[in-house]
């Protein structure tokens, strides 16, 4: 419970979300000794069980609590979901753990077709937070810059097998890397009643639970954020008690949105006011543009000859940015398709199976979008978002050669193989993924944040998820959300500490 007599108290800050930017978001406030209240709109008892065997996820369950469905209206390509997990830390229940960290090149290539993708921070400014992320994650890695992808901080150090080095050898004649991809995928050994290594409200959170400027509220699901024309800043949030319908408000010196791409955009859409009628410091139009996703296909592939099962999974890095058309890159995750020939590593056994995992990219554009729909409502009577967005042609033609690409890499390592059935999720949302929609720029005509995370229009307002991408790079976006989020907490706890 809030600690009422503690002179934080007056400066204490509501983080909107428990998902690993807001969990991110909290961790950093409090380490600056300001006071804390989380709302989360789930429940606090992320569930499941984790065997791991020298580094191996023998057996992983969780319970299905990922919903999809009744939040959105698709008016793009008909088959666009929104995922999203009613529970403690969020979709970080369900997450494969997957955190590579951008490259320097990911801030400033998009420049090459306009200013509009240019972020407002570069690599170097956001080392120090990777940093601050990685050790909370317990990430296991193999300790070298690969083309493409820069080492980060790791806990536990992973290997290519031999056989798979002449492979590394030519991708990197091709400029690009292939290497163990950075996982949070805990301790060689464990036994856990939870469904992945890394969940935020395990990891961080609950640990944040014995410090008493910290209040965490579970079934608390924020409906608006409350601004003050005369003081000009946020006041209060307004939020929907599930345990007893109720509304209450909830007063802070600073709010921080961490609700996922499209629980973000939702609740500033949901927040317009006199000043703000089309949503809360959207008075430049921009809140809920330039949406984007990763596209996502699986696919098996058949080997003349055996070679070592990847576990850990492998990763190939993107092309050189030099040699593609910007902002459109796609990257490999190779890994085992069957329990079989991830036991046999036990024994330095070899499959002739391998399955591939692409992430591809898409060029952010105004032209696709989430925003309030006109008619629908949700259970709380406020708008449901509509979200037109579909891949493009030159998208889905990036994702197809990325298949060839990967096939004729191998022929010249000499293993030739045979891509089985393709299993293509070309429809957005599969990937849970979603940017951009609450983008950052310096320049408020083509973004809605600031470099520090803060809406342009309301400084005492901060949005910490993937929404703030300027673009999306082929990289899964949890670590770099957290290490924006850690910057931005950074600023706003100094800022707090001084005003």
């Amino acid at each position: 419970m809030v600690n009422r007599d503690n002179p934080s108290n007056a400066q204490r800050v509501i983080v909107i979300g428990s998902g690993p930017s807001g969990a991110m978001a909290a961790h950093e406030l409090l380490r600056k000794g300001i006071a804390v209240t989380m709302l989360e709109s789930g429940q606090a008892d992320p569930q499941g069980f984790l065997v791991r065997i020298q580094g191996r996820n023998i057996l992983r369950w969780k319970p299905s609590r990922i919903k999809e469905g009744d939040r959105h209206v698709a008016t793009g390509a008909a088959q666009t979901k929104w995922y999203y997990n009613l529970s403690a830390g969020g979709l970080s229940n369900d997450w494969t753990g997957a955190v590579p960290r951008f490259s320097p090149e990911d801030f400033y290539e998009g420049e090459r077709l306009h200013e509009r993708y240019r972020w407002p921070l570069d690599y170097t400014d956001l080392i120090p937070y990777y940093v601050k992320a990685e050790q909370l994650l317990d990430i296991t890695a193999t300790p070298q810059d690969v083309p493409n992808l820069p080492v980060g901080k790791h806990k536990y150090n992973h290997f290519l097998p031999k056989d798979w080095e002449g492979v590394a050898r030519c991708a990197e004649k091709r400029g690009q890397g292939l290497t163990i991809i950075p996982l949070a995928d805990g301790p060689p050994w464990m036994v856990a009643k939870r469904g992945t290594a890394f969940n935020s409200y395990t990891n961080i959170i609950r640990p944040l639970l014995k410090n008493s400027n910290f209040q965490f509220i579970t079934n608390a699901h924020a409906l608006q954020l409350e601004w003050s024309g005369q003081k000009k800043k946020v006041d209060a949030v307004i939020y929907h008690d599930r345990n007893t319908g109720s509304r209450n408000r909830l007063e802070g010196a600073a709010f921080v949105i961490a609700c996922g791409t499209l629980g973000s955009t939702k609740l500033l859409f949901d927040s317009f006011c006199t000043d703000f009628p089309q949503g809360l410091g959207n008075s430049a139009g921009i809140l809920g543009r330039y949406l984007h996703d990763h596209p996502k296909e699986w696919w098996a592939m058949d080997l003349e000859k055996p070679i070592s099962p990847l576990v850990p999974s492998g990763y190939l890095t993107r092309k050189p940015y030099d040699e593609s058309t910007p902002l459109l890159a796609s990257s490999w995750t190779i890994g085992s398709v069957f329990l079989k020939d991830k036991l046999l590593t036990f024994v330095g056994g070899k499959a002739k199976v391998l399955g591939v995992q692409v992430f591809g990219t898409m060029i952010p554009v105004e032209k696709y979008y989430a925003k309030p729909e006109a008619n629908k409502k949700d259970e709380f009577g406020l708008p449901l978002l509509e979200l037109k967005i579909r891949f493009d042609d030159e998208v889905i033609k990036n994702m197809e050669s990325a298949r060839g690409h990967w096939q004729s890499l191998l022929d010249e390592a000499g293993y030739k193989g045979t891509i089985q059935d393709v299993a293509p999720q070309l429809f957005p949302g599969h990937s849970v993924h979603y940017g951009g929609t609450v983008r950052m720029h310096k320049n408020p005509k083509y973004g809605v944040l600031d470099a520090w995370n803060r809406l342009h229009d309301v400084p005492n307002v901060v949005v910490c998820d993937a929404s703030s991408f300027t673009t999306g790079a082929e990289k899964n976006p949890t670590l770099t959300a957290m290490a924006l989020s850690a910057r931005a907490m950074d600023k706003l706890g100094e800022d707090l500490k001084t005003s």
